[in-house]
């Protein structure tokens, strides 16, 4: 992976509609910058707490983190293949099912009875069973030809399109995403067109 520029780049991004392809995010610009989110135990462990998988940093090691960046690229293949309309990997598809068999993150009462908090005995293995879970869904519920591929080149983005037409090609047209960047540019280019 390549050097990150600047801790900006290492914002967890949760804008993609669903939690696997959140996941995805972990890994920005993919092919560009290769941004790495989740390259340490640390980073890893922050993602699954902001990402709700559990209510609190977990503990996770260095193999956890292999696991989940090994598995993150059996995602991106297997949802590389159903945007581009071709059949899924084999490998790609028994990766996920197997890790869909893991224990999930169970809820625990607190001792005052008033609150739930959400554990897991493997905090890396839990959070990559919610994830291939959440694919489960996306394919049981239908979703899957409305997951779509930022079309900036330099993102790559996965993300669920819930737009009522199904038209979406930016993984966000707000703040900073990249379709409010092609707006820019392309205002740009118009103002200099003008002149």
């Amino acid at each position: 992976m390549t050097a990150v520029s600047s801790q900006g780049d290492l914002v967890f991004r949760f804008t993609s509609n669903r939690l696997c392809l959140d996941f995805l995010a972990t890994c920005g610009e993919v092919g560009h910058r290769d941004i790495e989110r989740i390259g340490t135990p640390l980073r890893y462990s922050r993602w699954i707490e902001a990402s709700g998988i559990l209510d609190s940093s977990p503990l996770v090691d260095p193999i956890d983190v292999d696991e989940a960046r090994s598995f993150r690229e059996r995602l991106r293949g297997y949802f590389s293949g159903v945007i581009s309309g071709a059949t899924p990997d084999r490998e790609d598809i028994i990766c996920i099912s197997e890790m869909a068999r893991r224990p999930v993150p169970r809820m625990e009462l607190s001792m005052d009875g008033l609150s739930v908090s959400k554990r897991a005995d493997r905090a890396g293995q839990a959070a990559l069973a919610s994830v291939a879970r959440d694919v489960m869904s996306l394919v049981s519920n239908g979703l899957l030809p409305r997951v779509k591929q930022c079309q900036d080149p330099t993102c790559n983005m996965f993300f669920l399109d819930n737009s009522r037409i199904n038209n979406r090609i930016w993984c966000s047209t707000v703040g900073r995403g990249c379709g409010n960047k092609a707006k820019k540019r392309a205002f740009r280019s118009r103002q200099r067109e003008l002149v």
